[in-house]
């Protein structure tokens, strides 16, 4: 291990070894600070995933419903002989139709929603694991005092922080 200071003078073992150790702790704080923002965000998307889930679900229940309903006033308009009475079901017939069309616009919209953050889900979860093995890399490298295990670390911790912007801004669809 051969560390320089600003002037370019070689350090010492020690030296270097202090150095060293002073860079990987400043390297394991930010991995550390950026792998809780990256769970916050994983648990904000699950959340987002499973409430869209339930609601489209819920909204679908109430779309079949209305739909039964307005099979049974369908049935009525036949066989009811009273005029005025088919006339106002077939305007409630109406009115539901009108009701599950905007149900059923609801609906997509959460489907979509989910699905677009089950896209996004994955690279949150690969971002975790990748920063975790960066601040153990980190930690190996304060330990053995070895720049290249730092050095690995700093890799696999830019390729974390790229897998979770992507699971924010998802530039990168696989």
């Amino acid at each position: 291990m051969v560390l320089k200071d600003k002037t370019g003078k070689v350090l010492s073992r020690s030296e270097g070894e202090a150095v060293l150790k002073g860079r990987a702790s400043i390297t394991i704080t930010i991995y550390a600070a950026i792998l809780a923002l990256c769970t916050l965000l994983s648990n904000g998307i699950s959340g987002r995933i499973l409430t869209d889930n339930i609601t489209a679900n819920d909204a679908w229940n109430f779309y079949q419903a209305k739909s039964i309903k307005q099979d049974l006033y369908e049935i009525a308009t036949v066989i009811t002989a009273d005029k005025t009475k088919t006339e106002s079901y077939k305007a409630y017939i109406d009115k539901l139709e009108k009701d599950r069309a905007e149900i059923s616009s609801k609906a997509k919209a959460l489907e979509q929603d989910r699905d677009e953050a089950k896209k996004r889900s994955p690279f949150f979860s690969y971002a975790n694991t990748i920063l975790q093995i960066s601040i153990v890399l980190s930690t190996t490298a304060i330990l053995a005092v070895s720049l290249g295990l730092w050095y690995a670390s700093i890799a696999t911790g830019l390729l974390g922080i790229i897998l979770l912007c992507n699971g924010i801004w998802y530039f990168l669809p696989f």
